[in-house]
């Protein structure tokens, strides 16, 4: 039991010194020009599931996890996959921050590409009976682009175990992997955009 608690400790200690955000490349500050519009792309089709509490990370894919244990939302998920992206686009626009526009119109000046490499899908339970908004939801590792409009890298960071909101407050029900996915882009977004001007 002393040793299980010993290790549970280490690795509370190595989440609490890892940054969710490491820029590995350019200056994000390319997303600061209003007046240039944006489109996000979230893919989570190439994560390897498994827990990021304790990195044991398995060969499954994402979409071979959905298949085998959500069917309902296996059978949508490119629904939910837009409507993901749409919620990560409102809130970025609601911050009236100084940044592009996001939008799925025109032809964009940039694009932020979100790509998944690993992916814990949470904990119904955490989620449901934890005071914490964010206990329980969906937790990423991965990378976020920014491309410019001929497809060139501008800048580039790494997302180290990213915990998403699972959770909107006093809202009692059970949440269902869809849910918590449209949270997770609603608190990326808002998360980034703190990360980028706090920077």
């Amino acid at each position: 039991m002393f040793l299980l608690a010993v290790m549970a400790m280490m690795t509370l200690a190595v989440q609490a010194d890892e940054e969710e955000f490491v820029v590995t490349s350019g200056d994000f500050k390319v997303v600061m020009q209003p007046g240039k519009i944006g489109r996000v792309e979230v893919d989570f089709t190439k994560a390897k599931v498994g827990n990021l509490s304790t990195m044991e990370i398995t060969d499954q894919s994402f979409i071979d996890y959905l298949e085998a244990n959500d069917q309902k939302v296996f059978k949508k998920w490119s629904e939910y996959q837009e409507e993901g992206e749409e919620t990560f686009m409102d809130r970025w626009n609601d911050a009236k921050k100084k940044v592009i526009k996001l939008t799925k119109k025109g032809t964009p000046d940039y694009i932020i590409k979100i790509n998944a490499t690993r992916l814990d899908p949470g904990n119904s339970g955490a989620a449901t009976w934890s005071w914490n908004k964010r206990d329980g939801g969906i937790i990423i590792s991965g990378t976020l682009e920014v491309l410019d409009a001929a497809g060139n890298s501008v800048c580039k960071m790494n997302i180290n175990r990213y915990r998403g909101f699972s959770t909107r407050g006093l809202d009692i029900k059970i949440p269902t992997f869809h849910r918590r996915t449209v949270l997770f882009h609603k608190s990326l977004a808002k998360d980034l955009l703190e990360f980028l001007f706090d920077d």
